[in-house]
């Protein structure tokens, strides 16, 4: 989990732990560089209250990801359109492949009514006339 962010920096410090001679300098001087990166990255970790949070967070980051991917591809195959003019079926079934893959946004939910708006006991014709209409 952490060498993604740090494989650079974990690669000096495995260098310089096992060269021959050692030379500690070089060795704690790979170890501060090491931690000054952790640090960082540490502060730049979002802080969630909840773990429901934490996963709408990563959901909402898979989901970004998914969409830079396709809209990428779509751009591509845009370029590919405008540039070769003989293979233009071809294109556009990639086109819509690529649109197809994009993920859907959330549809909202709407609360079920319950009823039409009358008063109980109300038939069809008497909606306003408890105020005189």
């Amino acid at each position: 989990m952490v060498t993604w962010f740090l494989g650079e920096e974990f690669a000096a410090l495995r260098d310089a732990e096992e060269a021959i001679p050692l030379i500690p300098a070089d060795v704690a001087a790979a170890a501060t560089d090491a931690n000054r990166v952790t640090l960082l990255a540490a502060q730049s970790v979002p802080k969630f209250r909840s773990e429901a949070q934490c996963d709408l967070y990563e959901e909402a980051h898979a989901t970004r990801a998914a969409l830079e991917s396709g809209l990428a591809q779509i751009q591509s195959s845009l370029r590919h359109l405008r540039t070769e003019h003989e293979s233009v079926l071809a294109l556009l079934g990639e086109l819509v492949a690529a649109v197809g893959k994009l993920p859907t946004a959330a549809a909202p939910t709407v609360a079920p009514t319950q009823g039409d708006g009358r008063k109980k006991g109300e038939k069809d014709g008497e909606v306003g006339a408890a105020y005189g209409a």
